[in-house]
């Protein structure tokens, strides 16, 4: 069993805030801390990772469902005894359902969800999340407005908080990727994104960023199976093998920033896309996204001073090979960042 360990300057009995980034075949998780020193930012202390039970072609069944859990429930790294490890969980891109909807509809719709939800192999209710797509510094919402909906099967969600607490965590928020990777890019990265595309190997995920936070949300079309297929332990897949998969994921892109400005009552951004997870480590990929949306492209990368140790040790031989190692990290430790900065009450409803 894994353990969180202490390290340099921080407290013996001081506060950790954890970012459990539940993905469709990976868990990973990432630690950060305040330091002592003043004026100092919290530092990323430590990151792990392990696979979940589940194959490329895998069919989703109650059984296959609980051994998820049980492997979760496994290999969660277990916290140290008299420390305070508050966490924010998000549960997969896949088992989430994201949605624009009109303000007024959103009880129908979670009924909607929940009756989806509890037809299929989760067997719950929807657990829902909303937010409006227009930042309020245009007014406040009201029912009239599109607001976006990320909804989770309920009883899986509590499941998977009930594990994380046995294993000594304050679950502070299950919250969507979408959100998570948003509030906390600018922060993380020193970047000013106009949105976050999350890029995997069984989910794609684009978060709009607006003047007040996060605004249109959307799942994206997932790699083909052929592509899949070509991805081989010998021959991993490179930038070439996925220029026709990023030319579609380039006008699903430039479709949807047309859609959030004008929603959002401006011209399209010139700002930057801000592009992680584990696709967007590969070399090129972030040169064939610029020039298919003629849009700047920057890979997430941790911005700040203190990394875990394996890390930080390669830095002065190949900074850009680590930097682009955090990309897979970013929703971890944006959920980190938001276990940070959310109030007792979470961050939605």
């Amino acid at each position: 069993m894994t353990f969180w360990r202490r390290s340099g300057p921080f407290s013996q009995n001081g506060t950790a805030y954890i970012g459990i980034d539940i993905g469709e075949r990976n868990v990973r998780v990432a630690t950060l801390r305040s330091s002592e020193r003043p004026s100092s930012e919290h530092a990323w202390t430590s990151r792990h990772q392990f696979a979940l039970p589940t194959d490329r072609d895998q069919e989703m069944t109650p059984q296959w469902l609980q051994g998820v859990l049980a492997a979760i429930k496994q290999r969660l790294p277990r916290c140290i005894e008299g420390e305070t490890n508050v966490a924010a969980i998000a549960l997969p891109i896949a088992w989430t359902h994201y949605q624009t909807v009109v303000g007024n509809d959103i009880p129908q719709i979670r009924q909607r969800c929940s009756e989806m939800f509890g037809q299929s192999v989760f067997q719950s209710a929807a657990h829902l999340c909303h937010w409006p797509v227009v930042g309020v510094h245009h007014g406040h919402p009201c029912g009239d407005d599109q607001y976006v909906i990320a909804a989770t099967a309920e009883r899986t969600a509590c499941q998977v908080t009930d594990i994380a607490g046995a294993s000594g965590y304050h679950v502070q928020s299950i919250l969507p990727h979408g959100v998570a990777l948003a509030h906390a890019a600018e922060s993380l990265t020193g970047i000013d994104a106009q949105a976050v595309l999350w890029l995997s190997h069984a989910s794609v995920l684009i978060a709009v960023r607006h003047q007040t936070g996060v605004g249109l949300t959307r799942t994206l079309p997932s790699l083909p199976e052929r592509i899949l297929e070509s991805d081989q332990p010998d021959r991993p897949l490179d930038a070439h093998a996925l220029r026709p998969y990023l030319s579609d994921i380039a006008t699903e892109f430039k479709a949807t920033a047309r859609y959030a400005a004008r929603a959002d009552m401006g011209g399209i951004s010139g700002k930057p896309i801000l592009i992680a997870g584990p696709l967007a480590e590969i070399q090129g990929v972030d040169e064939i996204i610029a020039t298919l949306t003629e849009t700047p492209v920057a890979i997430w990368s941790y911005r700040g001073a203190q990394r875990p140790t394996p890390l930080a040790k390669h830095l002065d031989r190949d900074i850009e090979f680590v930097r682009r190692l955090d990309s897979s990290y970013a929703g971890a430790l944006s959920l980190a960042w938001a276990a940070a900065r959310c109030s007792n009450r979470g961050y939605g409803r």
